[in-house]
Parts: structure tokens; C-alpha cells; sequence
């Protein structure tokens, strides 16, 4: 009697699926994490409570390693969700400038269509840090049409992943 294999391959995941559906992480400390999701074109960051404590130089460092990495790899993103709801950390207004020029106006020039870039944001819980960010995206007036705020996570990815690109 000849004894045959029973074939469970149809339970195993599909590897080249499961990879291209995980997010790539572009940045990730204590304050913040940033991925990539390839099959969306989305990009997205995500604060934590401990960013109340993050330095302007931890910010420099943190936002200057994620456009490096847009450069080096250059990422496929259209659209952008923001989730501040936990962010705690006040801009002052010249790291405000210093973010436009150096983060903004180059991850925009960095992107395939910037100017058309989809952006969804929920906003912070501290009134502070949440003006800040809304003065940072204010200076960028290209972007300005296609930024949308939001006082939830669910929301916000139901209208950005809604958005045409």
C-alpha cells in the first residue's frame, strides 16, 4: 500500500502576499513611528505620549532620517495619514521654519506628485501642539487643498483611503 502526503500547502500564507500587504517601517523611537504601506502608496506616522518629552534635536534627527530614507528608496507615497492624536510635543515657531524648509518643501519634492499628495490628520489631543501643526501645514500653501483633519483614526483612514490617486 503506497502511502500518499496530504497536501496543505493551501494553509500556509502566501509569502509574496503577506510581505507586499506589510508596511515597510521607515522610522521608529520612543516618540514616534513612520511606515510605508506599498500596495495603498500611503504613508503613515504615528505619535506616543512620551513625545512630550523629545527634545527639538530629537525631532531634527527623527525627521531628517525619514527623508533621508524617502530619498534612498524613494517611496511610491500619494497619500499621507497624520495620527497626532498622541503627539504631545509643542513646535516652537522657528523649528516650525526649520521643518517647512527642511522636511516639507523636500519630502514634496522627493514625492511623485507632491503637490497632489493626500493627506489625513488627526488632530492631537493637547490644543497647543495641535496649533502648531496646523501653522506648519499653513506655511505650505500647495498642500493646503488636500489636507484634511480629523478627531479620529478611523476617519481619517476611511477618507484617505476613499481618495482618488
Amino acid at each position: 500500500m503506497t502511502s500518499k502526503a496530504l497536501n496543505l500547502s493551501f494553509l500556509e500564507p502566501n509569502p509574496a502576499k503577506s510581505i507586499y500587504n506589510m508596511p515597510i517601517p521607515i522610522v521608529e523611537s520612543k516618540y514616534t513611528s513612520m511606515y510605508f504601506h506599498e500596495e495603498h502608496r500611503l504613508f503613515e506616522q504615528f505619535w506616543y505620549p512620551e513625545s512630550e518629552f523629545m527634545t527639538e534635536e530629537d525631532f531634527k534627527q527623527i525627521h531628517l532620517s525619514w527623508v533621508q530614507k524617502l530619498i534612498k528608496h524613494r517611496y511610491n507615497i500619494h497619500r499621507a495619514l497624520l495620527d497626532n492624536l498622541h503627539n504631545l510635543f509643542e513646535m516652537s515657531s522657528e523649528l516650525q521654519q526649520w521643518h517647512d524648509q527642511h522636511i516639507h518643501q523636500v519630502v514634496l519634492q522627493n514625492l511623485p506628485d507632491g503637490p497632489n499628495l493626500k493627506v489625513a490628520i488627526v488632530a492631537s489631543e493637547d490644543f497647543l501642539t495641535q496649533l502648531g501643526i496646523e501653522h506648519t501645514f499653513l506655511k505650505n500653501q500647495e498642500l493646503n487643498s488636500n489636507v484634511y483633519y480629523f478627531t479620529n483614526i478611523r476617519e481619517a483612514r476611511d477618507w484617505i483611503m476613499k481618495r482618488n490617486i
